[in-house]
């Protein structure tokens, strides 16, 4: 049984239909998935597109889109989060985080968005699925004022210093199709020394394509594939890296389990 902790099917182009795609993902093993906003435009959209194929949905705004009313978009996440907290869909609060790769991203700002949502994570009691490209050391300082605040640090590709301390800190680790590129050496030498406890699996679909992908897409069928990847990264038994990620996902996500 696995389950896909970060993508954004609905908002893109996929290669399935959704009812293609609930019944492949079924017949994959593939039995849940935390579809993630970035936009208030989105969040009517994972929230529709979640009910559709039975997953779960988070919502969040995304680095990349941080807009001058910020304020105003802060308001509409604090007010979907409050009228939808009971909703067994919404298990998060994500993608949020920092983009220091994007050059002429106005940084303090995205730092400033980051907190509030941290308190909005805080407040509702709420896991946070987290984009950290470039910047992890001020997304880990961020949480250091929200201990309360656990989740995964999404697409993972932090140094073996920087997985240690978000593993001391109680957050996981998504891996994804940068598993499939033998040139993904920080990934690939994470996901094999981390502690299993810590790992969960992710597609990011359709974005971040594997190595494997003939349509430069990813997808929640990849799932799998990835899964044998990081056995033969690991050199651990399939079952038990399988049984392992279950239940990681469902601690990193814990209103998971209502829909299971």
């Amino acid at each position: 049984m696995l389950i896909d902790t970060h993508n954004h099917v609905g908002l893109a182009a996929l290669d399935e239909s959704l009812d293609l795609l609930s019944e492949k993902a079924v017949q994959a093993g593939v039995i849940a998935g935390i579809i993630t906003a970035g936009t208030v435009e989105d969040f009517e959209k994972v929230s529709e597109t979640a009910e559709r194929l039975q997953w779960a949905y988070c919502v969040g705004l995304h680095p990349l889109y941080v807009r001058k009313d910020w304020q105003a978009d802060l308001e509409v996440l604090e007010d979907f989060l409050a009228s939808h907290i009971n909703d067994p869909r919404l298990v998060g609060i994500g993608e949020i985080g920092l983009d220091f790769y994007v050059e002429d991203l106005d940084r303090d700002l995205q730092e400033r968005v980051l907190e509030k949502e941290l308190e909005l994570a805080a407040k509702f009691q709420l896991p946070v699925s987290l984009h950290s490209r470039r910047s992890l050391y001020r997304v880990m300082a961020a949480l250091k004022k929200y201990p309360s605040v656990g989740g995964v640090l999404h697409a993972f590709s932090g140094s073996l210093e920087e997985m240690r301390q978000a593993v001391q800190r109680g957050l996981y680790l998504g891996f994804g199709g940068a598993m499939s590129y033998e040139g993904s050496k920080r990934v690939r030498q994470a996901a094999a020394v981390a502690p299993l406890s810590s790992i969960v699996l992710e597609t990011d679909a359709p974005d971040m394509p594997p190595k494997f992908s003939m349509t430069h897409r990813s997808s929640p069928l990849d799932l799998p594939s990835y899964l044998d990847i990081l056995t033969a990264i690991r050199a651990e038994e399939r079952s038990l890296l399988e049984d392992a990620l279950f239940h990681n996902s469902l601690a990193a996500f814990p209103r998971l389990k209502a829909l299971l």
